[in-house]
This record gives C-alpha cells, structure tokens and sequence, in this order.
C-alpha cells in the first residue's frame, strides 16, 4: 500500500512525539525523590555544571547558586584570544541564562564557610543555609605576591597575562606591536610554582608568539626565554619530552628553578629568584639568589590558591604540598570531603592529585552529583573519578598537542592508537571549533 506523503509526516512525528514521551517518561521515573537544601558555592564551569546535573537527577530540586559575576567567560578562549583567533566577545555570555531553570542565583560572594554549622555567611546577603554544600568557586590569582604588578595594571611596561580576559586582549595588542617595533627584543614568559588552572597555557602563549613571528619572517633577533619553578615543561614525560624538543628547535631558552618574584614595569626589569628544588611551598626571598632579566615584553603567570574563604576555613587540607594553596580536602575518587560528609567539591578549588582544566571538570561533575544525590537517599558514594584531565596545548596556529591524562600521570587518549607525542592539525580543529560549542551545549546542560 502506498503511503502519501501527508501519513508519512504522521507517523514520523508521532513516532518522534512518541520516542519524547517515553524520554521524559524514563526520566521522571528515574529521577531521585530524596528532598534537600543543596547550596552551590561557585557559578563558573563547575558550579553551572553541577546545577545542570543534579536538576536532572532530582524530581524536586532546591538548589541556590551563590555566584557575583553576571558575565560568564569562557576562560579556555583566552589564548585564542591573545593569538588572534577568538575575538573577545566569543567568550561571553550572561551568567543568567547558563543557570538552569529552576535554579535560585544570589548574585553574591562568600565571606567565610562555617561546615560545622551548614551555613556560608556572604558579603551582602548575610547567612544562607545548607543541608548539602557543592563546593565550585575556582581559583584566585594572587598578583599580589610578585611585587610591582597587580591585575589592574596589566598591560603597563608591557607585561602581561593572558589568565585575565583583559589581559588577553591587551597581549594580542602587544604582539602585533612587535612586527612594527626593535627586531632585537627580548621576550620573556614565565611559569608559577603554586597549582594553577590549565596549567599547559604558559607553554602556549610562549610558542603561540615564536610562530606569530615565524609567520611574519620576523622570528631572527628575537630573543625568546622561560623561566619556570619545575625541572621540566610537562609531566607526564612523554609530554615534557615533546615540548623540550619543540622549544630546542625553535631556539627558545629554558631556565628552571627560577621563580618570579618582582616586575620593575617603568624599567622593563624581571627579578627572578634561583631555587634549589623545585617545590610548591612558599620560600623567603634570598638576595644572594636574584638575577634580574632585561625583556621587551613579559608574560607572567601569577602564584594561584584556593580563595581565601576556601583556605582558610575548615575544609582546606592542612598536610603534605597542597596544603600551600589552600586547596579543599576532597576524596580522589568519590570528590567527597575527607572530613564533612554532605559537602562536595568539584573543579580548580579542590586539592586533587591532577591538572586543574575544564576537561576535569567534565569528568567530574556527573561522579560528584550522583555521588550527591546517593548520600541524600542515605547511601554510600558508589561513583568514582579517575583524575581524567585534559590539556590541548598550542605548538603553533594549525596544530596541537593533545596531552590527556589522570592519576599517577597515567596517559588516558581518547584515541587510544594515535601517538599521543605528536601534535596534530584536528587537534586544532577540535580547539577552535570544537570545544567552545561542546561546553555550552553540552557540558554546561549536563549532557556531556
């Protein structure tokens, strides 16, 4: 029997209308009816993350979002921004519109935590209460622990820092001014020696600037250093490795051991302090110690912690290296606290063995809200992470190299046959168009 064209339309959406139905049917009968406060501390990647998930796994959800930025940033596009790639405005959106439906935002910030008593006091709107806290504020950029530089005046004495979205737009400046300026400058880029949030960006931003000016067949007489705190660029190795060729090559100079401790922006002077380890610890200043480095241009990556109210509240770990930061005490694998049972932390703010980027918190975000919601039905955490972090490193505008790993430094591809020391050209594909739709479609609603 022929089947026209109007009945084959019929069917098709009632079979669509069907497959929805039984979707949302499914869904309703498998969301949890355990009934919380749950408080997220946070509104970046992690926190909107977190809300995402648990609004799909609870049938009556009551969640409060305490979060003070009503611009949301898209903090991987930074360094395309400094490149030239991303223009400023596609790494925006309204902070409003990325929190789900349902979810309550006070537009607020924490002043201190009080887990004892399940309440956070904030700047303005007093005590909120909690029966569960997610933990998601991120990390804090101290700038104010390399003397002579702060965040508002990035840009002056043309030292810069792509972690702040201005700062990445001031840089791009600041690199095509070098194709009309002194083809004998001296360009320096340092590394931090605290944990720090994607982690590979200081490698980019440093070969992301030597190929601009290959491209522009300006790159002899450019003198191009890095200074970093490790005695290494990467782990694991055969990352490390990877990139010691590529800077070898390209005539880069690697000094290790040395910290950024002060910036003269009026004279274009660097003072670094030579180390005897590397170390996440704080160390004084020892005068006999310093070298101080001409340059024409600086990159720097300020010293990063946990926020103060995070570290210097009771969740924060107080042994072993990561107690330098501040970092919250959280279980490797279920992203429980070790000591506060109802609290969850999730993203940069946690003291986890593993790189601090948003393809952590990808794979963090469903273990820890499944793990949420099994303690409010009163049962054990069952979900677990395995460290899984991701770090898309720029080696020059058309290739990346994709350095994927977890606990113990263990290499996790996702492409399991591909060499993972070599970089790629789909690997920029997936950098620069990929990713950034990736995050707001699917990460940020909890699908991915």
């Amino acid at each position: 029997m022929a089947i026209n064209r109007r009945r084959f339309l019929l069917n098709g959406a009632l079979g669509l209308g069907g497959l929805i139905v039984a979707e949302r049917t499914y869904d309703f009968f498998s969301e949890s009816k355990a009934k919380a406060k749950i408080l997220i501390v946070g509104g970046g990647a992690a926190g909107i993350t977190m809300a995402a998930y648990l609004t799909d796994k609870l049938r009556t959800p009551d969640i409060t979002i305490v979060e003070p930025n009503e611009t949301h940033f898209y903090q991987p596009g930074y360094t395309l921004i400094a490149s030239g790639t991303f223009s400023p405005e596609q790494v925006t959106r309204s902070t409003e519109k990325l929190i789900p439906r349902g979810v309550k935002w006070v537009k607020d910030s924490v002043a201190e935590l009080v887990p004892d008593a399940n309440y956070v006091s904030t700047k303005k709107s007093g005590k909120i209460d909690y029966d569960f806290l997610v933990l998601t504020p991120g990390c804090q950029m101290n700038f104010d622990l390399i003397e002579g530089i702060s965040r508002e005046t990035l840009g002056e004495g043309n030292a810069h820092c792509i972690y702040d979205y201005q700062g990445a737009i001031k840089y791009h400046r600041a690199m095509e001014k070098l194709t009309s300026g002194r083809k004998d400058s001296r360009l320096v880029f340092t590394d931090t020696y605290t944990k720090l949030k994607c982690g590979g960006a200081p490698k980019k931003i440093c070969l992301i600037t030597e190929d601009f000016l290959r491209d522009k067949e300006i790159r002899d007489g450019f003198d191009i250093q890095y200074f970093g705190n490790s005695t290494n660029l990467m782990t694991p190795v055969v990352f490390g490795d990877r990139l010691q060729q590529i800077y070898d090559e390209r005539n880069i100079g690697i000094s290790y051991k040395h910290r950024l401790v002060s910036v003269d922006t009026s004279a274009k002077k660097a003072v670094f302090q030579q180390i005897e380890e590397a170390t996440l610890a704080p160390l004084p200043v020892d005068d006999t110690k310093l070298i101080t480095v001409d340059y024409d241009l600086l990159h720097f990556i300020p010293p990063m912690s946990a926020p103060d109210f995070v570290r210097n509240s009771p969740l924060a770990i107080t042994t072993g290296d990561l107690r330098h930061g501040g970092w919250a005490d959280v279980d490797n694998a279920t992203l429980v606290h070790t000591h506060y049972k109802n609290i969850m932390v999730v993203g940069d703010a946690g003291g986890l063995r593993t790189s601090k980027t948003g393809a952590a918190i990808r794979m963090q975000a469903p273990v820890a809200a499944a793990n949420l919601v099994s303690i409010m039905e009163g049962n054990e955490p069952e979900e677990t992470y395995n460290g899984y972090s991701a770090c898309p490193i720029v080696t020059e505008y058309g290739k990346v190299l994709m350095c994927e790993f977890g606990y113990d430094k263990e290499l996790m591809p996702t492409i399991p046959w591909l060499d993972p020391a070599v970089e790629r050209g789909m690997w920029w594909m997936l950098k620069v168009h990929g990713l950034e739709p990736m995050y707001y479609h699917g990460m940020l609603k909890g699908l991915m």
